[in-house]
């Protein structure tokens, strides 16, 4: 893990809130997979989304949900293996206006410095517990 990592971190969630799925895929490695927050809440925890076609899948999905979905972060901590990454998450709904502003966090981790794996919740907490921190 380096600090090389967070900023392919970083590179992504910009491509994400730019709408640029190709810079959005070239921090994911081809053999990647991907557990979004939002597909935990309405189709089961053991969603994963895997390869370059699933985390473009994931994209659609979002995208076709949302007509906006913007990350911030705000921390990102070296934890071992894995990169865990706090920040704020604010979207609105396509069709329903709906709008949610929360905390989202994620663990990342890399291979062949690519994001080999990356698991995303709607709180801190999760995150943190799942990699053996606290706040």
């Amino acid at each position: 893990m380096s600090e090389e990592n967070v900023e392919v971190v970083r590179r992504a969630i910009d491509a994400w809130n730019r709408t640029d799925l190709s810079g959005f895929l070239e921090a994911w490695h081809p053999d990647a997979e991907w557990r979004p927050a939002f597909p935990q809440g309405t189709e089961g925890r053991d969603t994963v989304y895997r390869g370059h076609e699933g985390v473009s899948q994931a994209w659609r999905n979002v995208r076709g949900a949302w007509t906006e979905y913007r990350l911030e972060v705000e921390d990102a901590r070296i934890s071992g293996e894995d990169l865990v990454v706090l920040g704020h998450i604010y979207v609105r709904g396509a069709s329903s206006g709906v709008e949610i502003d929360s905390a989202w966090s994620a663990i990342v981790r890399f291979r062949d410095d690519k994001v080999i794996s990356a698991w995303d919740w709607l709180d801190h907490a999760s995150a943190l517990e799942a990699a053996g921190r606290s706040e």
